[in-house]
């Protein structure tokens, strides 16, 4: 048993430090690069990817840390045994458990959430938010995220309890569907919780994208802008939801600072995500390597049984939860890289059928410089960190590929 978790900190870990070491690495500037971004954007583009970089793997390696620190530590396990309780498979030991794990997560992810989500966007320029509102708004979302924990875990628990060895059967159909259930809200539910979101009335826009959604056989429910200028300055641009909560989602910065063929070509290519079905594409993929995990998670959890120093008295033991988030923190790391080629994949086709829209591949170039301006990345990062960890291709790549359609 021993082995299995070495094997999945090892890989887990090398990772994080493959990447961290990756975006290290002092390279000289691209000349291809040159020709498009000024060399102090590319500069600046690299800092950032670099700190960010930092700070998320320094944040990574903090909640493994936590983890390892609960499950295989005396003191750790003592600390799980009180937070369990007496009656140690229980809903109330489950509960303090789940909201014990909670707090001291978010404690120790804190620094680095307040860093990446403020500190850093600010220094950049990217965020308008004080820091009390920043903190504010981080509350509610982790009141969310413990909502969504809780509404996962709680029936999670009973299919353990009813079924030890084959909880996981169930228990993938319950995660996929509770993951198809949050797509569909995510429009109408989670997105108003951070920025006010207004259905588009410009007539212009508006046929637009009716044009555009004609040309690609789709059909569009609604159009909204998501009112991120009073908090930031990021450009982005998405389709989501799902059935009647589908629509297509603006940042109202889009059209405040691309052209209008800018716009559209950016739209087209969110309707090409639609058009081919990428997020159900995406949950297929998620439902398939969650099933894969699930069946994993529990056999550790019956292996794991009266093994030191946790000592779970049984697959359903509330202690076993710090169990199962540490081996799917470590299993999602592990399988990240192919959700991201998947994602690298669909964006290169939704490129592709941008350009056969529009036919304006000027514009999809002008967006991606304007993008990477507001966006701060590597236009150009190393090719180990871009094929692990990038869910899109890097706008260099981008750029190169519509330059190709002016030929």
């Amino acid at each position: 048993m021993g082995r299995v978790w070495w094997l999945l900190l090892t890989l887990g870990l090398s990772l994080i430090f493959l990447l961290l070491f990756a975006v290290l690495e002092q390279r000289p500037l691209e000349v291809e690069a040159l020709r498009y971004f000024p060399a102090e954007l590319l500069e600046r583009g690299r800092t950032f990817a670099r700190e960010v970089r930092i700070a998320a793997s320094l944040q990574a390696l903090a909640s493994l840390g936590l983890l390892l620190f609960l499950c295989f530590s005396p003191p750790g396990a003592r600390l799980l045994a009180r937070l369990e309780g007496v009656e140690g498979t229980g809903w109330r030991s489950l509960l303090r458990v789940v909201l014990g794990l909670f707090l001291l997560t978010s404690l120790v992810e804190l620094p680095f959430s307040f860093y990446l989500g403020h500190l850093h966007e600010k220094a950049y320029g990217l965020t308008r938010q004080a820091a009390g509102d920043w903190l504010v708004e981080h509350l509610v979302n982790l009141g969310v995220s413990l909502a969504l924990q809780l509404l996962l875990w709680l029936p999670c628990y009973w299919l353990i309890r009813r079924s030890p060895r084959r909880w996981w059967l169930p228990a993938t159909a319950l995660t996929a569907g509770f993951s198809a259930v949050m797509v569909a809200l995510y429009p109408v539910l989670i997105l108003p919780l951070e920025h006010p979101v207004r259905p588009v009335r410009d007539p212009q826009v508006l046929a637009m994208i009716q044009r555009l959604a004609d040309q690609a056989g789709v059909e569009v429910e609604a159009v909204a802008e998501l009112q991120v200028s009073p908090k930031s300055n990021r450009l982005n641009a998405m389709v989501t939801g799902l059935g009647p909560t589908k629509q297509v989602i603006l940042y109202n910065t889009l059209r405040q600072q691309m052209t209008p063929a800018e716009v559209e070509v950016v739209l087209a290519h969110e309707l090409s995500h639609a058009a081919h079905g990428d997020l159900v594409r995406s949950w297929l993929l998620s439902a398939t390597t969650g099933a894969v995990g699930l069946a994993l998670a529990a056999w550790l959890l019956r292996a794991m049984q009266e093994v030191g120093p946790l000592y779970l008295p049984a697959p359903h033991a509330a202690r076993g939860l710090a169990l199962l988030l540490l081996f799917f923190s470590l299993f999602d790391s592990i399988t990240a890289p192919i959700h991201n080629y998947q994602s690298r994949q669909m964006e290169v086709r939704a490129d592709a059928f941008a350009l056969r829209l529009t036919q304006n591949p000027r514009a999809m170039v002008t967006s991606f410089q304007k993008l990477a301006g507001a966006n701060p990345s590597d236009p150009s990062p190393p090719a180990v960190v871009e094929f692990l960890s990038h869910s899109h291709p890097s706008i260099l790549r981008r750029i190169r590929r519509a330059m190709e359609g002016t030929r």
